[in-house]
């Protein structure tokens, strides 16, 4: 039997509502003990992990957040809108926060947001994202776009300063092991094995000797 099969949810209620949502669920658990836990809803969220032409840079957004009380760079995204595919969201996101757009996109999936949450983080890799538009900030959005040397990107995903770090390296795996349809994702693909297979990102000494 499956472990969640032996979990039986008593009730929900709202314990707070506000930009997040916190619904407390109430459980009897296989011991019998009845226990209260605090669980994220709300809608899913979308980023964009942009490629520029020849894929030279990632695309990303400065921005202050109030959890570390500092700026973080970080992929373009935000939730999705109603009814919204999560790669239209992806797209969407990159266009208004950063001006930059893309043709050629690939859906690498989606993950949950946290052990204690409904929620998912989908992941769109762009390639060819060239700035096209201007940027179209929400009333409590700002921030810089900043674009990183792709040479700088694997020592930028493990420095433990980007929130979807986890996100982004298992959308690169996800690229990785794909069989793109378009020969611009192809090209990218091929790109990023380069990256991986690569002796320094293997924590190996670069060189022969």
């Amino acid at each position: 039997m499956p472990v969640s099969d032996t979990w039986k949810k008593i009730r929900t209620t709202t314990a707070y509502e506000g930009f997040v949502t916190v619904n407390r669920q109430t459980y009897e658990e296989p011991s019998g003990a009845v226990t209260d836990w605090d669980v994220i809803v709300g809608r899913d969220s979308a980023a964009a992990l942009a490629f520029t032409p020849a894929a030279s840079h990632v695309v990303l957004f400065e921005q202050f957040r109030v959890g570390p009380g500092k700026s973080l760079l970080e992929l373009p995204g935000g939730y999705l809108n109603d009814a919204e595919h999560p790669m239209d969201a992806a797209l969407r996101e990159l266009r208004e926060e950063t001006g930059y757009s893309s043709e050629s996109a690939f859906y690498a999936g989606s993950e949950w947001f946290a052990a204690n949450s409904s929620r998912r983080k989908h992941l769109v890799i762009a390639a060819n994202a060239s700035e096209e538009f201007a940027t179209t900030w929400d009333d409590s959005e700002s921030g810089h776009v900043q674009l990183l040397p792709i040479s700088e990107l694997m020592d930028f995903l493990v420095s433990g300063e980007l929130t979807d770090a986890g996100l982004a390296c298992r959308g690169l795996a996800a690229l990785a092991r794909s069989n793109p349809e378009t020969e611009v994702l192809a090209d990218l693909r091929d790109r990023i094995l380069q990256l991986l297979t690569a002796p320094s990102a293997q924590g190996l000494p670069v060189g022969n000797d």
